[in-house]
């Protein structure tokens, strides 16, 4: 556990009927949950990371390894930081909403006009809206309080998107060497086996011919210079010809050996991305429910212009504003924090099946952030333990352990 000490101590509403799905989105779609089956499977199967098998009496070797270790495990604490602020500002809005159903009778009361006012006028006001412009309202609700950080979502799915791409390539380029290497082993060990043949049946042959030269020698007193010349000869020429080919096997194997471990730490890599990549966009999608970047950059076109139509309209309707700062008032008195978000979910105050809808989504997101931290945590945990058994090993590979991890900074004492 010192090595663990040492890391750890620093430290669906129905779509709008109006809404098409174009074929392109259909098939995006069905690719994002085949990929997200695949991670699925991958999981399930605990292909989580794959150890290499290396000799640790290498100092080279060793250090190397020690060294992807370590920086498997930085890329999860990555991944870890990236999720966590939106896993707490997640857990924030369940707190709210927990304090919103446990507040007193007085305030529940001014909450609820208040909130019955704003989606009375609210929904008169968007009667036009929701024909003129093809957004769904689970969509509009999502980029009213995501729009300042929709673009840079806009572009991160699209670069997640074509990442995949490229993941999976590289995930079925990798997956082929690796089962080419292996019959390479098999091919080996078989040609070994052959040599370790020829060997046993060269020895009888020559016992054989060595006995039958013995008893003519022996017994009928026949000069057998020539013949035991010849049969040394043959036998030393035989020899030379397997001792040759089975060092070529033994140095095929070592390479090849090699070879497999540099797969075996690239499809790690790949894997931990390929889980990571998917993992975000489908939190992504979740979040702006949409089915793809594509879709995504087309809602949020419409959104934008949508919303200047809304501001328009937003300047002559008075008593929303009025009703808005009294809900805003009743939500800071029971210290609710993040307030102004229910001013677009007004409806989740006066419908209880709103509001369990609300929670859901938000448990919904909650859940895959936990996932992907669940996964990092547990490809470091396994790097951590693969770390501390090599270092409990020899006392100079413990000091290789923590000088790789001093080398960095995130595991210096601070």
């Amino acid at each position: 556990m010192a090595l663990f000490d040492f890391l750890f101590k620093r430290r669906r509403k129905k779509r709008n009927p109006d809404f098409e799905e174009s074929r392109d989105d259909v098939l995006l779609s069905e690719e994002r949950k085949e990929e997200s089956a695949e991670v699925d499977k991958i999981l399930s199967e605990k292909v989580k990371f794959e150890k290499e098998n290396v000799d640790l009496k290498n100092n080279a070797e060793r250090l190397a390894y020690l060294g992807r270790l370590r920086d498997t495990i930085l890329e999860g604490r990555k991944q870890c930081d990236n999720v966590k602020f939106e896993y707490g500002r997640v857990t924030s809005y369940l707190k709210d909403i927990q304090l919103i159903d446990n507040c007193d009778e007085e305030y529940r009361q001014t909450i609820t006009e208040a909130a019955t006012h704003i989606v009375e006028l609210t929904e008169q006001r968007n009667e036009i809206k929701r024909k003129k412009f093809r957004i769904s309202e689970g969509q509009r609700v999502a980029l009213d309080r995501f729009e300042e950080e929709t673009p840079r979502d806009i572009e991160t799915l699209l670069e997640a998107e074509d990442y995949q791409v490229k993941i999976r390539n590289d995930l079925r380029r990798l997956s082929g060497e690796k089962h080419l290497l292996e019959d390479e082993k098999i091919d080996i060990n078989r040609r070994q086996k052959t040599l370790r043949s020829i060997t046993k049946a060269l020895l009888v042959i020559l016992v054989l011919v060595g006995t039958a030269l013995g008893v003519l020698m022996g017994v009928y007193e026949v000069d057998i210079t020539v013949p035991f010349i010849a049969t040394a000869a043959f036998a030393f020429l035989v020899t030379a010809i397997i001792l040759a080919e089975a060092r070529r096997n033994r140095m095929d194997m070592v390479v090849t050996e090699i070879k497999q471990n540099k797969a075996i730490a690239l499809t790690n890599q790949v894997k931990i991305r390929y889980v990571n990549n998917v993992r975000t966009m489908d939190y992504l999608c979740a979040k702006y429910r949409v089915r793809g970047a594509t879709e995504l950059d087309f809602v949020f076109s419409q959104y934008k212009e949508a919303k200047r139509e809304w501001a328009r309209q937003r300047e002559g309707t008075i008593q929303i504003e009025e009703n808005h700062e009294i809900l805003i008032n009743a939500l800071a008195k029971i210290a609710v924090r993040d307030r102004e978000i229910w001013f677009s979910q007004a409806k989740a105050l006066i419908d209880p099946s709103e509001m369990v809808e609300v929670r859901h989504e938000l448990n919904v997101r909650r859940q895959k952030l936990r996932e992907q931290l669940d996964y990092n945590t547990s490809v470091m945990t396994e790097c951590l333990n693969e770390m501390e058994k090599i270092q409990s090993k020899r006392p100079e590979y413990a000091k290789d352990v923590e000088r790789i991890l001093s080398e960095t900074k995130e595991f210096k004492v601070k």
